[in-house]
C-alpha cells in the first residue's frame, strides 16, 4: 500500500477542511463476547504470549454418565473413565504496512500522515479479526453433524451433502422466524450428546443465561416483520437495559432467551438455495464457540529508508482462530440457513 500525496490531491491543504473521516469499517460485534474464561463465546488463550511454542491444545472433559452405586454394591470394577477432547489451535504471524514516500506528501496536507497510517492499520487489524471470526464460525467443514445445523424452518431439510441441504431452502418458509429460532435453541439445549452451554450475562447481581444469535441483514429484516417478535419487543423491556451488549444498531432485540444481532458480514451464499434463492448463514452462539490464542500481541513498527525520505509503518501480530469442534460436532453454536432474498 503506497500513500503519496500529489500537489493536485482533494486533500491538499488549500480550502479543504484539515479532517479527514475515516471509512466506517463498523464496531467488531464480537468484542464483548470476547474473554478468557470457558463461559465466553469466543474464548481467548494468552498461553502463548508467555512461553515459546506454535499451537495450543484446547481440552474439554465430558460429563460423567455413568449412574453411581447404592447400598453394598461393589465401587471396585464400577468406575468410569475420564474422557477428554482436545483440539490443537496453531498460531501464525499476520502483518500489513503501509508507505508514506517523500517529505512533500507530508507538507502537502494539514493533518499528520504518520497517525493516519497508524490509524488506517488498525482499522485493518480490526476488519481482518472480525472476517476470521466469522470465518471460522461458519466453516461447514469441520463439525458437520445434524445438531448442530438447521436448513430453514424443518429439520427435515437436512442432508449429509450441504449443497443438497441448502437447495432445500425456500424464499417462502424458510425466512428466518421466532419459531425457527426456537427451535434452533432446542437443537443447542437438547440435541446431540453434548448440549451447547448458555452464555452466562452478568450485571451488578443479574445472572442470565442466554444465547446469541448473529444474523444476516436480510434474516435480520424477515424476523423484525413476525408479529410475534414485534409484540414481544415493543411491549416488554430488556431484563439487561443497562448493559452495553443492548445498546447500538447491532442489537435487535431479544426471543425465547436468544439475544439477536444483526451482523451485516454474516457469509450469503449465492443461489444456494430452491429456485436459485440466496442463502444467509446465521449461528446461534453458545459458550466457547469459537477460540482465539495470541502469540504475540498487536504491535506497531516504524522503519525509515533513503536517509528518511520514505517512512514506513507496520502492524503485526500473531494469533491464530478457530471454531471449537470436539469429537467431530460443533461444540458451541448452531448453524441457521435463511432465505437471504434481496430488497
Amino acid at each position: 500500500m503506497v500513500a503519496t500525496i500529489q500537489t493536485t490531491h482533494g486533500v491538499s491543504a488549500e480550502k479543504w477542511s484539515s479532517e479527514v473521516f475515516s471509512e466506517y469499517l463498523g464496531q467488531n460485534p464480537f468484542f464483548n463476547f470476547m474473554g478468557a474464561g470457558s463461559n465466553s463465546i469466543i474464548q481467548v488463550k494468552e498461553e502463548l504470549t508467555k512461553s515459546p511454542g506454535d499451537a495450543i491444545t484446547i481440552q474439554l472433559r465430558s460429563k460423567l454418565s455413568g449412574s453411581g452405586v447404592t447400598g453394598d454394591t461393589a465401587l471396585k470394577g464400577n468406575e468410569e473413565d475420564l474422557i477428554f477432547y482436545d483440539q490443537k489451535l496453531s498460531v501464525d504471524t499476520i502483518r500489513h504496512a503501509v508507505i508514506l514516500r517523500g517529505e512533500m506528501s507530508e507538507k502537502r496536507v494539514a493533518f499528520d500522515l504518520r497517525n493516519q497510517a497508524k490509524e488506517a492499520l488498525v482499522d485493518w487489524a480490526s476488519d481482518k479479526m472480525r472476517g476470521d471470526i466469522i470465518s471460522a464460525l461458519t466453516d461447514t467443514s469441520v463439525g458437520r453433524a445434524q445438531s448442530r445445523y438447521l436448513y430453514g424452518a424443518s429439520d427435515s431439510n437436512y442432508n449429509a451433502t450441504h449443497a443438497t441441504a441448502l437447495a432445500a431452502v425456500d424464499a417462502t418458509s424458510d425466512k428466518l422466524t421466532t419459531d425457527m429460532i426456537s427451535r434452533a435453541k432446542r437443537k443447542a439445549m437438547l440435541d446431540g450428546d453434548r448440549k451447547v452451554r448458555p452464555f452466562v450475562l452478568k450485571q451488578g447481581n443479574k445472572v442470565e443465561e442466554v444465547y446469541v444469535l448473529f444474523a444476516h441483514p436480510y434474516a435480520i429484516r424477515d424476523l423484525l416483520n413476525d408479529q410475534a417478535f414485534k409484540d414481544v419487543n415493543t411491549h416488554i423491556p430488556t431484563t439487561f437495559g443497562d448493559s452495553v451488549l443492548v445498546h447500538g444498531q447491532r442489537y435487535k432485540g431479544m426471543w425465547d432467551g436468544v439475544m439477536i444481532f444483526e451482523c451485516s458480514e454474516m457469509p450469503v451464499l449465492s443461489e444456494a438455495g430452491d429456485s436459485s434463492i440466496d442463502v444467509a448463514h446465521n449461528v446461534l452462539c453458545g459458550a466457547q464457540a469459537c477460540a482465539v490464542a495470541w502469540g504475540k500481541k498487536t504491535n506497531y513498527k516504524e522503519d525509515s529508508d533513503d536517509y528518511g525520505h520514505e517512512n514506513g509503518f507496520a502492524i503485526d501480530e500473531i494469533r491464530g482462530i478457530e471454531k471449537l469442534v470436539f469429537g467431530g460436532v460443533d461444540h458451541g453454536l448452531v448453524n441457521i440457513f435463511t432465505a437471504a432474498v434481496s430488497d
